[in-house]
C-alpha cells in the first residue's frame, strides 16, 4: 500500500481554491486521483482537453497533483485532512 497527499484546484472565474486531501492505493496513484478530480463536484464533469481540467456549473477543476507519503505522516495527517 502507498499513501498520497493530493491536490485539487477550483477555477471559478478569477478565483482559485485549493484543496488538499489523503488517500492510499495499490494502483496507480495518477489514475485514482484523475479519478477523484473527474468526480469532485458530481459525475456530470466535462473534460476540458486545452487545460486539462474538467468542467462542472461553470468552474473548472484539475488535479493539481500529488506526493507520496510515509504511512506515519499518513496517520498523522488524516486527523486533519479528508480521507478519499
Amino acid at each position: 500500500m502507498k499513501y498520497f497527499i493530493a491536490e485539487i484546484k477550483e477555477r471559478n472565474g478569477e478565483l482559485d481554491y485549493d484543496t488538499d486531501y489523503l488517500f492510499q492505493t495499490d494502483g496507480d496513484p495518477i489514475v485514482y486521483s484523475d479519478t477523484v478530480a473527474r468526480g469532485w463536484r458530481g459525475d456530470d464533469e466535462d473534460k476540458d482537453e486545452a487545460s486539462g481540467g474538467y468542467w462542472c456549473d461553470g468552474t473548472l477543476i484539475f488535479n493539481k497533483g500529488r506526493q507520496e507519503i510515509t504511512k506515519e505522516d499518513f496517520d498523522i495527517l488524516k486527523k486533519y485532512l479528508v480521507v478519499l
